[in-house]
C-alpha cells in the first residue's frame, strides 16, 4: 500500500492518505460525475419477457437469499449487458456490497452446491450439482501499481466496483434484493451506450491501468456491431502510441489473441487490430495474408462435408497469422507470448507439413491415391483448413474432398495393436511401419476386410 504523508504548515506530521482514499474519493465525485445518483429504473417485466423461468426463478432464491444474509446483491457486466441487448446469457457474475465469500457460502448451501473462494480477491464460484457455475464477488476497488500489473483489490461499494470495469456497457447493474429490487442501476450512462452501441471507457487512464482492455474494446466493438467512440479510439491510440502492451506478460497477451480469433468474426477483428497497429505487438514482421479471408468459406465447406474433427477455429486464424513469418521471427514471436511447449510443436509442424503440402501441388500434377493419404494423414485438420484457404485452387480443393469422403473412412482399420502381438509381431516401431502400409494398402483399394488386414500383414511382414 502506498502511502502519501499529511503535514501542517509545521511541517509535523498529522497523518497518512493511501492510494486507496485517493481513488475511493475520485471514483465518488469525478467517476460518478455523468450520473451522480445513477439511474434506478425497475426492469422486472423486461426480465419476465427476455428471461426463461428457470432463470427467473434463480434470480428470486438470489433474492431471498441476500434478503436474509441481509446484503445487497447486484447482477452485473455481460449478463445485464447482454439482457439489453435482447440476447441470450444465462452467465450470471453477481457482485455483493458486504462479505461476498460468506454469502456465496450461503448461496452454495441453500442449493446444495459446491463453492471455491479466493479470499484474496473476494471472489468464489458456485457450482452446482448440474455443473451451472454463478461468479460471486465482494464490491471492490481495484488500482494498479504499474501499467499490465494485476489489480490490488479493496472491498468498496457497488458504485466503485462498477466504476472499475473496462467499458460502460459492462458497468451497469441490476439489484436483486431490497426494496428496489429488479431495479436497472446505472451510473455511467451505459444503458444509453448500449442503445446508441458505442463503446466509451469509463476514465481517460482505462487503457493505461489495464491493456489488455485494448484488444477487449475490439472484440465487443465487432462482436455487437458497436461503434468504438472518437475519445475512446484517441485514449487507445495514446496507449498504443506508448507502447503499453509490451508491459502485458506473454500469456496474457496470448490469452487475449485467443479470445480475439474466438469471436464469430474473428477476420473483422484481425483487420481492426491492424488499422489501430495493435499487430506488430503479436509480431513486428506479421501481416495479414489472403488467404485469412478465404478460411471462412473453407470452414463452411469442412462444416457441410462434416469434418471427422471439428477445428479450432482459433488455432486456423493463428496460423495463419504465423505462417508468412521467418524461422527467427516465428521464435522470437513464441517467446514473446510464452507459449507453452505443445502449443509452439504444433504450430512447428502444421507449418511445415502446409509449406511441403504446396511445394508437392507445384511439383507432382498428378497426386495417386497414397500420395493423397499419405500427405493429408499428416495434416492437422486445422492445418487442412488453412492449406486449402493458402493453396486457393481446384486441385486441392479436390484432392481434399476425396481425402475426407473417401480415404480417411477407407484407412479405418479392424487390426490392432494386441492382433499384431498374438499374430508375432514384436511391439515397437514396426508397429507404426505395420499400421502405415496398412492404411495405404486400403486406400489402394488392395484389401478391405479385417480377414484380407491379416493375410496381408502375414505376406508382407511375417514370411519376409
Amino acid at each position: 500500500q502506498k502511502l502519501i504523508p499529511v503535514v501542517n504548515p509545521e511541517d509535523k506530521l498529522v497523518g497518512v492518505v493511501s492510494r486507496g482514499d485517493i481513488l475511493r474519493e475520485l471514483h465518488a465525485t469525478e467517476g460518478a460525475g455523468r450520473n451522480q445518483a445513477g439511474v434506478h429504473k425497475n426492469i422486472k417485466s423486461l426480465l419476465k419477457e427476455r428471461l426463461g423461468q428457470d432463470l427467473l426463478d434463480l434470480l428470486e432464491r438470489i433474492s431471498q437469499i441476500a434478503n436474509r444474509s441481509e446484503v445487497s446483491v447486484f447482477a452485473v457486466g455481460g449478463f445485464v449487458r447482454d439482457l439489453l441487448l435482447n440476447i441470450s446469457n444465462k452467465d450470471i457474475d453477481i457482485v455483493v456490497e458486504g462479505d461476498g465469500i460468506l454469502f456465496a457460502s450461503n448461496l452454495a448451501e441453500e442449493f446444495g452446491a459446491r463453492v471455491t473462494s479466493h479470499e484474496k480477491f473476494g471472489t468464489s464460484v458456485v457450482i452446482f450439482p448440474d455443473g451451472y457455475r454463478i461468479d460471486v464477488a465482494t464490491a471492490r476497488l481495484e488500482y494498479y501499481e504499474h501499467p499490465g500489473a494485476l489489480p490490488t483489490v479493496e472491498q468498496s461499494s457497488v458504485k466503485s466496483d462498477l466504476y472499475r470495469r473496462d467499458f460502460t456497457v459492462n458497468s451497469i447493474a441490476v439489484k436483486l434484493n431490497g426494496e428496489d429490487a429488479f431495479c436497472l442501476i446505472d451510473f455511467f450512462n451505459g444503458e444509453r451506450d448500449v442503445k446508441n452501441k458505442e463503446i466509451h471507457v469509463l476514465h481517460n487512464l482505462s487503457f493505461i491501468e489495464d491493456p489488455c482492455r485494448l484488444f477487449r474494446a475490439i472484440r465487443f466493438e465487432q462482436r455487437y456491431g458497436f461503434k468504438i467512440s472518437m475519445q475512446t479510439e484517441a485514449f487507445m491510440k495514446v496507449a498504443i502510441k506508448k507502447r503499453l502492451v509490451d508491459s502485458l506478460s506473454g500469456t496474457r497477451l496470448l490469452n487475449e489473441i485467443i479470445l480475439i480469433l474466438n469471436e464469430n468474426h474473428p477476420l473483422k477483428c484481425i483487420l481492426r487490430m491492424r488499422e489501430l497497429g495493435l499487430l506488430q505487438f503479436v509480431s513486428p514482421q506479421m501481416m495479414v495474408e489472403q488467404a485469412l479471408e478465404k478460411i471462412p468459406a473453407v470452414l463452411s465447406w469442412a462444416e457441410f462435408i462434416s469434418f471427422p474433427e471439428k477445428p479450432e477455429v482459433w488455432y486456423v486464424y493463428f496460423l495463419a497469422l504465423l505462417y508468412a513469418l521467418d524461422e527467427e521471427s516465428f521464435a522470437q514471436t513464441a517467446d514473446r507470448l510464452q507459449m507453452q511447449a505443445r502449443l509452439k510443436k504444433s504450430l512447428i509442424r502444421d507449418r511445415e507439413t502446409c509449406k511441403q503440402g504446396l511445394m508437392l501441388l507445384e511439383t507432382d500434377k498428378d497426386w495417386r491415391p497414397e500420395t493423397i493419404y499419405n500427405q493429408l494423414s499428416e495434416f492437422s485438420v486445422e492445418a487442412v483448413i488453412y492449406f486449402l484457404a493458402v493453396a486457393s485452387t481446384d486441385r486441392a480443393n479436390q484432392y481434399a474432398n476425396i481425402y475426407f469422403t473417401q480415404y480417411h473412412k477407407q484407412a479405418e482399420l479392424s487390426l490392432t495393436g494386441d492382433d499384431l502381438v498374438k499374430m508375432g509381431i514384436k511391439p515397437g516401431p514396426v508397429f507404426q511401419s505395420v499400421f502405415k502400409a496398412l492404411r495405404e494398402a486400403h486406400v489402394k483399394g488392395a484389401i478391405e476386410t479385417r480377414e484380407e488386414e491379416v493375410a496381408w500383414v502375414k505376406k508382407q511382414f511375417l514370411e519376409q
